[in-house]
């Protein structure tokens, strides 16, 4: 594994702890704040909204520039995001202030996984890569969880929490500029342009890129509204902060587990459509399982770490079959992607904001519901590719011999 490889993996895991640090306060505070609960998915959707709008925009930037240096403005906008937030009491102003974080800090996936799908050139070691840095982060994230829930039930104050993760990732993003490793893709001189240019390629795209980028809307609805509700679903049972970091925590090393394991294993054997397929099967399953549960907490210990599984693994799984598509650059590609994902997001989040008001299992009843549209989305891609799905799976037993 060479340095570039290494840094990736090692600022994938930064990430993780750097942007997940404050979650566990965000419903602390805003219950501290005296906000209703129909509100907390506006703020939720605030900071996906900078991923709807401006992922395309970051993924050109990086197609034209050294990509660390985008990575490393991302986190500016990012901190500077976070330290207004910590210091103002305005809701409005919150709400600004968390898009400014949204606008910024979607920058960061973007680039990392355009940089892998145009750089890595073997379809295995790229799929390994994703499955390394989808990990790491979700396993900073699990370590930030965890950390932020006792920062949450010591610190008197919970807008310090705020604005001193603002002035770290301030440092982090210094580090990152300094930092010597160039994130240059290895077919870079074939993509500069300017950005209407790049951007028009979109137009370029066939029909399974844009199906699958559809169905991204979809899943991300639903899988980012099961996972952030949840949060709060388990505070307002009367749960800690504490309790929350810990099973978000292990929720972080399963997903790790998941990646490193699972994902590589299953990709070598099946197609990835196939794969995805059976994701959602058992997304559907273990998710209801979950809220069906008549202890919250053995739920979620048993069948939602199941359902964690299945949907930490979708993320390399997807990506790895952007980079199949050679018509559009992938800075441009994979930030069309996320910005799907963005609006399926905040789309959700501000749905799910107003249902949760109302009857907060209602979230996760409508999550079922387009978890078994995307399997069945997915079914049918399935049949359509059934000669390529085939194919694949041949190709793989005739290796084996």
């Amino acid at each position: 594994m060479n340095k570039s490889s290494k840094y990736l993996l090692f600022i994938s895991f930064m990430y993780g702890i750097l942007i997940n640090i404050s979650n566990p306060a965000y419903p602390e505070y805003l219950r501290f704040l005296e906000i209703d609960d129909k509100f907390i998915g506006w703020f939720l959707a605030s900071t996906s909204i900078g991923l709807l709008l401006m992922s395309p925009l970051w993924g050109a930037l990086g197609d034209i520039l050294d990509r660390n240096k985008v990575i490393a403005y991302s986190f500016i906008g990012f901190a500077i995001g976070q330290i207004i937030f910590g210091l103002v009491s305005n809701p409005v102003l919150m709400l600004v202030a968390s898009m400014i974080s949204g606008f910024s800090i979607a920058g960061f996936l973007v680039n990392l996984y355009s940089y892998i799908n145009d750089s890595y050139k073997d379809e295995h070691f790229r799929n390994k890569m994703l499955s390394y840095a989808v990990s790491l982060y979700l396993v900073g994230g699990a370590i930030a969880y965890l950390g932020g829930g006792f920062l949450t039930d010591m610190v008197s104050n919970l807008r310090y929490i705020f604005v001193c993760q603002g002035l770290f990732v301030l440092l982090f993003s210094i580090y990152i500029i300094f930092e010597k490793t160039t994130l240059e893709d290895i077919d870079h001189h074939l993509s500069r342009s300017n950005f209407v240019s790049k951007l028009a390629k979109i137009r370029t795209l066939p029909w399974v890129p844009i199906y699958t980028i559809t169905l991204t809307f979809f899943i991300s609805f639903s899988h980012n509204n099961v996972r952030r509700f949840f949060e709060y679903y388990i505070i307002h049972e009367g749960y800690t902060s504490i309790d929350l970091g810990f099973n978000i925590f292990t929720v972080g090393i399963v997903s790790l587990l998941a990646n490193l394991l699972i994902a590589p294993f299953f990709l070598k054997r099946m197609h990835n459509f196939r794969f995805l397929q059976l994701q959602f099967f058992f997304a559907v399953i273990f998710l209801y399982l979950t809220i069906s549960s008549n202890n919250l907490m053995s739920g979620l210990y048993t069948y939602y770490l199941l359902y964690t599984v299945m949907l930490a693994v979708y993320e390399p799984t997807a990506i790895s079959f952007m980079s199949e598509n050679k018509t559009v650059p992938q800075g441009i590609l994979v930030g069309v992607r996320q910005s799907s994902v963005g609006l399926g997001t905040t789309l959700g989040f501000i749905i799910g904001g107003y249902l949760y008001e109302y009857d907060r299992i209602s979230v996760f009843h409508l999550s079922i519901f387009n978890f078994i549209l995307v399997f069945i989305a997915f079914s049918v891609l399935v049949w359509i590719k059934r000669k390529d799905v085939k194919r694949y799976r041949k190709n793989y037993l005739e290796e084996r011999k």
